[in-house]
């Protein structure tokens, strides 16, 4: 037997009959559950079909006609909506979106993109990305510096907030056509799509350059995270925005409480419970009650019933989230180096996501199957791996701190104008979202074509100058150490705070160390005044030293199911998953020196020999590297009852 499934020619109505095979016994026509007038079109979507086609659109005309048929060939379908979903091919449910104010169906715009093809744009959304606010993220690059060591890192924060979106919107409408008992509302699901759209807008000048060592140096505390809910408010607050979005969100305060709701699923860390080691001796009942106060305390866009929303734009608690997930692929496309994480990781794991429920809170949290442990385990790998070729270049921190001297010499002299006309210096520009989304990457070449003649700024043109000629020096030494060994003496904390201190006392050590040699040598001060700066790297997998991030994403055993309308039960992985596939310490610090590039030349092969030794000495006198254990002494003549003369046996004879 084969479905036909048939809708008239106005596109009012839509139902299934039953076709039968002359093999079967059948004439090899059908009977349509729902009686029309002529003009049918008739749609197949089984095999074998075909055949039949013309034989059923003759029985039509027979029908209409007044002609009998014998009805014991025919068996109605009864459950024609069950039928329904089974033709994925087709688009049964638009009427009844339409009518609940679902996002349009049909894309306002299709963008090409280099990584997945191509993104969807629904309306409203593209009044968003219409905005100046959103527009300006054109103007600052994804990977901040990196381009001038990767010259194909020229992707903006643009593309890159476009493919967010794109993966937190297909992510959603996944979860809500395989389990349709969360009850997934428009709302919810246009608010994770503006939230991922909108996470990075707050970013100023270099991306995370701006809000780290450049905040650092001026004495501020400032966040983008900060900043994009400021901008994200300003945008959500504009009449026509309102206007555009009021049949979806609401309006008065239904839409307010959705635009806090955006805020919160990039700003919020709702899963980070105060007693959490306590839920396990409490009733299901105490359980519930207490992760309900703690979570009043901490959102208010959601209640714990859509707490699962929370997971996919920025994922505080594991770090697997659709941002992480777009920047990766990203990245890692532009710059040419291959990471574990892949398109197929990709797709897989939007293949096998689910709605489970977390065996120690009870909250329903984003779980994935369990043969895609591999999977998501990359993307914390992953990360690791593109801070350590790629954002954490050894080349790319050099210009990055040159970059900074520049910004912190000439931004008093740059001023943005903001609201009521006020002028803010660069340093300042945070005090004013207006003024703050003035600033972009174009700070450089304002720098580069003023014409002050401010003795600051002339400085700051000179360290430009140094990029572009490449006057960036060169690594002569490095190491890698646990922040552990840091943090257990002198109190370090582990951070990049941390790393920074570590960095400083290897230095000042070095220069002793260099002094004393200088002096035994005889080397008539070259050691002591050679021109050279420790600087260091964190890579992490996105959590603290010893967390690897699979250990706290859940998982499900077996196929998926939603008839019980429950999410399944998830796990997490034990501890000898962790302790047989994740490295001991999921995160290290890497100290480096940097020096000057003529230290490369042949005739000063012996000074860097000096530098590279006396770095690794620091370190172990600040105890912050194991030391060395010490190859055992070769022996001087071969042993006479081995075959293979050499001077060290791996087994030796008794």
């Amino acid at each position: 037997m084969s479905l036909v499934l048939c809708s008239d020619s106005k596109g009012s109505g839509s139902y299934v009959f039953s076709l039968w095979n002359h093999s079967s016994g059948g004439p090899g026509s059908g009977e349509a559950l729902k009686e029309k007038e002529a003009g049918h079109n008739i749609m197949a979507h089984s095999s074998g079909v075909n055949e039949h086609h013309l034989r059923c659109n003759a029985l039509f005309r027979r029908h209409s006609s007044g002609s009998t048929m014998d009805r014991s060939w025919y068996r109605p379908i009864q459950h024609v909506e069950g039928t329904r979903r089974k033709f994925k091919s087709v688009s049964l449910e638009e009427e009844s979106l339409r009518s609940m104010n679902w996002l349009n169906l049909e894309p306002k715009h299709i963008i090409n993109d280099n990584v997945y093809g191509s993104v969807k744009v629904p309306s409203p959304i593209d009044k968003i990305i219409d905005t100046a606010e959103f527009q300006r993220l054109r103007n600052l690059k994804q990977t901040g510096l990196v381009y001038r060591v990767y010259p194909n890192c020229e992707h903006s924060r643009f593309v890159h907030s476009l493919g967010t979106f794109s993966l937190a919107y297909t992510l959603v409408d996944k979860l809500r056509h395989n389990q349709p008992s969360l009850n997934i509302t428009p709302a919810d699901h246009t608010c994770v799509a503006v939230a991922a759209l909108l996470h990075d807008v707050g970013h100023g000048p270099f991306s995370h350059l701006f809000d780290g060592e450049f905040a650092k140096r001026c004495g501020s505390s400032f966040k983008h995270e900060d900043m994009s809910i400021r901008i994200i408010r300003s945008i959500m607050s504009k009449d026509d925005i309102r206007e555009s979005f009021k049949d979806i969100l609401g309006q008065g305060k239904d839409y307010d409480d959705n635009v806090q709701f955006i805020t919160e699923l990039i700003s919020s860390k709702p899963f980070e419970f105060k007693n959490i080691e306590s839920f396990e001796s409490l009733s299901n009942q105490q359980k519930r009650d207490a992760v309900k106060e703690e979570w009043v305390s901490a959102v208010s866009g959601r209640g714990p019933e859509k707490s699962f929303l929370y997971d996919i734009v920025s994922n505080s608690d594991n770090g697997h989230d659709v941002d992480k997930m777009d920047y990766l692929l990203r990245d890692s496309k532009a710059s040419g180096v291959a990471i574990t994480f892949s398109d197929q990781s990709l797709s897989r794991l939007l293949d096998h996501v689910r709605v489970v429920t977390d065996p120690i809170s009870g909250l329903k949290r984003i779980g994935y199957s369990e043969k895609c442990q591999k999977e998501v385990q990359s993307i914390g790998d992953s990360r690791q791996e593109l801070h350590s070729k790629v954002y954490q270049h050894k080349a790319v921190r050099f210009i990055e701190a040159l970059m900074v001297d520049a910004l912190i010499k000439a931004g008093p002299l740059l001023e943005y104008k903001g609201s009521n006309n006020d002028l803010f210096p660069l340093s300042r520009v945070t005090e004013d979202v207006e003024a703050y989304i003035k600033t972009s990457d174009f700070v450089e070449q304002e720098i580069l074509n003023s014409s002050s003649p401010d003795r600051r700024m002339i400085e700051a043109q000179q360290s430009l100058q140094k990029i572009q000629r490449r006057e960036i020096g060169c690594k002569v030494g490095s190491f890698e150490m646990s922040p552990k060994n840091a943090t257990q003496s002198g109190g370090i904390e582990n951070n990049e705070m941390g790393a920074t201190e570590v960095s400083k006392k290897v230095e000042e050590r070095m220069r002793q160390i260099l002094k004393a040699i200088d002096e035994i040598e005889g080397l008539g001060g070259k050691l002591a005044n050679v021109n050279f700066t420790v600087m260091h790297s964190v890579l992490g997998r996105g959590l603290d030293e010893k967390t690897h991030p699979i250990e706290r994403q859940l998982f499900y055993r077996g196929k998926p199911k939603d008839s019980d309308g429950q999410p399944m039960e998830g796990f997490y992985v034990d501890e000898d998953y962790v302790v047989n596939n994740c490295p001991r310490m999921a995160t290290k610090w890497e100290i480096f020196v940097m020096g000057d590039r003529c230290l490369k030349d042949e005739d000063n092969a012996d000074l860097v020999k000096y530098i590279s030794k006396a770095l690794r000495d620091a370190g172990e006198a600040e105890k912050f590297l194991t030391p060395r254990k010490r190859s055992p002494p070769q022996e001087e003549s071969p042993d006479p009852n081995c075959f293979v003369p050499a001077k060290r046996r791996l087994f030796p004879t008794k």
